[in-house]
């Protein structure tokens, strides 16, 4: 009972964690309006990728290792800034497609492969991602957990990513939504590239 009630404290606080705007919020609405639904979806099976991959190491014990050294730390985190203010600078200068008569021109898509990279690569840049899972598995390491609660814990959390990356793009693709987008498009692209680089601008000031 009592590692049932660690797995769903530690599943709850990874899902509210999806529920507070960060860089991957913003990158999974921002692939999503952008250019599509599909292209979101493959950006949630990157994020989810990079996610796995955040919990192999920091089981591993290398996440303790940056955690302890401010050069390593600080390598990953201005990488992941410099991705960041990338994506946003890209998302910003997005040229609108010209309209003609009635009808309406989207942005030209990106491939599935270049949509996981996105997402994968946004998500393992990033030196917050890193010491949450760090701070997570330590924890349950140095708790005398059984193994079955990590190995639970290494799957759940990158499915459970992969969940609500899904369900933003879902969301942010309904028809409604969209329709508000391609009537706003420049506006939604300042807004989310402007974000993107704010985040990134916050990351690289923060002392953590």
């Amino acid at each position: 009972m009592e590692n049932i009630a660690v797995i769903s404290t530690i599943l709850t606080i990874h899902f509210l964690a999806w529920l507070t705007p960060g860089p991957l919020f913003v990158l999974i609405v921002r692939n999503s309006v952008v250019y599509s639904r599909k292209t979101g979806l493959w950006t949630a099976v990157g994020i989810a990728i990079g996610n796995f991959t955040h919990i192999l190491y920091s089981v591993a014990g290398i996440a303790l290792i940056i955690s302890k050294s401010p050069i390593a730390f600080n390598v990953i985190k201005y990488l992941g800034v410099s991705y960041l203010i990338y994506l946003g600078l890209k998302t910003l200068f997005l040229k609108i497609p010209t309209q003609k008569a009635k009808s309406r021109q989207k942005q030209k898509d990106i491939t599935p492969l270049s949509a996981v990279k996105i997402g994968f690569l946004t998500n393992i840049l990033s030196p917050k991602a890193s010491l949450f899972f760090a701070s997570i598995f330590a924890t349950i390491l140095s708790s005398g957990a059984p193994y079955w609660v990590v190995i639970f814990l290494m799957i759940a959390m990158p499915l459970n990513s992969l969940f609500m990356a899904t369900m933003l793009s879902i969301f942010f693709t309904q028809g409604k939504v969209r329709s508000v987008y391609a009537r706003y498009q420049h506006i939604f692209n300042k807004l989310l590239g402007g974000a993107l680089i704010l985040l990134a601008l916050i990351i690289a000031l923060s002392r953590g």
